[in-house]
């Protein structure tokens, strides 16, 4: 039926199917297995070395970023590494089409889902743990900038190497504010003049968060100023310089400030007198435009006679006479009207200095009208010498007149020849006492008189031990002397100005 064989036609050969690529995977799930910086990308390529490698680099880098945080070159290199991770996947399989059309079994969306489950756990641990060390300092910081130290150490002991990875620069501050803590804590158990040092340390300290240290600060060197046998004023001029820097870097802490400067006033009654005199004296000497720091002092003023006059008489206590006398006279010239003016003038006659100084109490009786005008002597004593008692004051409050006595060899008298026992001859020759008397008028200070007076009988009958002299020489058979003289001589040199 067909008288030609039919030849098959010829098929042409299908093509060989092309060999998949090494390391050929889902690109997705491998960079995403890579942006955990864990070598999980490597692993999904089946590529262990790389892993491997992955692995430790980044436990290297970890590991430098956690110990060198003060480096910020690790806290670069850390991310860099792990983008490079990221890009190395991704030429890695930049040839392989990401589909998963043909995947009925699911499995490239399975790698998929782990690899991007594992790298947004990664991410979220990073993010939490960069939110927790912010939070943990930002709570230290707050309880530091109130002051609490124990609390603040207490929340950045909490800080672990974790949080150095994930958040170097807070972590680096809290290093920092730590640091400064420690310093604070450990000055605040020293004695107020080392504290004081400390608290200076910590305030230099760049990681010092506490405004309230300047005024501490200011506290204990006031504290320690007041320690010693005299007050420190070295330590008071530094307390008030803090004080006044204070003011000018935190002014919230004027409150503060005043209750410093007003704490130290206010003991100023409970210190040695002559602390509080010294103290008193430089509040005084001070200019301050801050009423935190002018108003409190200048309340102070009330009691500064009080505590002028009491360190005189702890100076008279102690036998220093004259440092004594200057004080009383100080607060004559400065509190003339003080109720306490009197005890002022009564320490003046008692050191026996006022001739040196003659100063006014106001509160004294005039010199006026008739006498007996009361007077106090000065250079010599009243005592044994029978005055009247209306002629001498017992006390500043009684006295009109302040007499002020010296005594000299006077004018030559006579001379005198004198037998001895065993018949030999002693010449004499005599001289007069002269007193030169000067009267002050107490109540007002002014002098009131001035006259020299010279007494003393020349030639006595006998010679004897119980002659008494200002003025004496003997050589071989010549003697010189002053005469002696009676009370009652001495007694009318002054009659003439107490009015008798």
């Amino acid at each position: 039926m067909y008288p030609f064989p039919i030849a098959p036609q010829a098929v042409p050969p299908q093509p060989p199917k092309p060999q998949p690529l090494r390391g050929d995977a889902d690109p997705i799930a491998a960079v995403a297995g890579n942006a955990t910086m864990l070598g999980i990308g490597y692993m999904l390529l089946r590529r262990p070395i790389l892993a491997v490698v992955a692995l430790c680099g980044t436990g290297f880098l970890t590991w430098s970023a956690a110990v060198q945080v003060e480096n910020p070159l690790w806290r670069f290199l850390l991310p860099a590494w792990g983008l490079a991770m990221i890009l190395h996947a991704w030429w890695l399989t930049r040839r392989t089409v990401p589909s998963v059309l043909v995947d009925p079994a699911g499995a490239v969306r399975r790698l998929r889902f782990f690899a991007g489950t594992a790298a947004a756990l990664v991410l979220l641990s990073l993010g939490w743990f960069r939110i927790d060390a912010w939070w943990i300092v930002h709570d230290a910081e707050a309880a530091q900038a109130a002051g609490d130290c124990e609390d603040a150490v207490a929340a950045l002991g909490t800080l672990d190497a974790v949080h150095r990875v994930a958040f170097g620069p807070v972590t680096t501050r809290a290093d920092e504010e730590r640091e400064a803590c420690g310093i604070l804590l450990a000055a605040l158990e020293e004695a107020p003049s080392e504290a004081a040092e400390g608290l200076g340390e910590y305030l230099e300290h760049p990681g010092a968060l506490w405004d309230g240290a300047g005024p501490e600060r200011a506290a204990l060197l006031l504290e320690a100023a007041a320690e010693g046998g005299a007050l420190d004023l070295t330590d008071v001029e530094n307390a008030f310089a803090q004080l006044e820097t204070t003011l000018d870097e935190h002014p919230g802490q004027a409150g503060a400030v005043r209750g410093v400067v007003e704490a130290f006033t206010a003991g100023l009654v409970d210190m040695p007198p002559c602390h509080g005199y010294a103290a008193d004296h430089w509040l005084a000497e001070q200019d301050w435009d801050a009423p935190e720091l002018a108003e409190p002092a200048a309340a102070s003023v009330a009691d500064a006679p009080v505590r002028t006059l009491r360190c005189g008489q702890e100076w008279a206590d102690g036998g220093d006479l004259e440092t004594a006398a200057a004080l009383y006279r100080e607060f004559l010239t400065e509190y003339p009207e003080h109720e306490l003016a009197a005890e002022a003038a009564d320490g003046v006659l008692d050191t026996g200095s006022y001739c040196a100084d003659p100063v006014a109490y106001p509160g004294a009786p005039a010199y006026s009208g008739r006498g007996p005008h009361p007077m106090r002597l000065q250079g010599t004593t009243s005592e044994d010498r029978g005055f009247p008692a209306e002629w001498l004051g017992e006390d500043a409050a009684g006295t009109e007149l302040v007499v002020c006595v010296t005594a000299e060899v006077g004018d030559y008298q006579d001379s005198c020849r004198y037998q001895r026992s065993d018949g030999s001859t002693l010449w004499a020759t005599f001289y007069a006492h002269r007193f030169d008397i000067t009267a002050y008028e107490l109540r007002t200070g002014e002098e009131v008189a001035a006259y020299s007076r010279q007494i003393g009988k020349a030639c006595p009958d006998t010679m004897d031990n119980t002659y008494s002299t200002v003025y004496f020489s003997y050589s071989g058979d010549f003697m010189s002397l002053a005469s002696e003289y009676t009370d009652a001589e001495f007694r009318g040199m002054f009659s003439g100005i107490v009015g008798a």
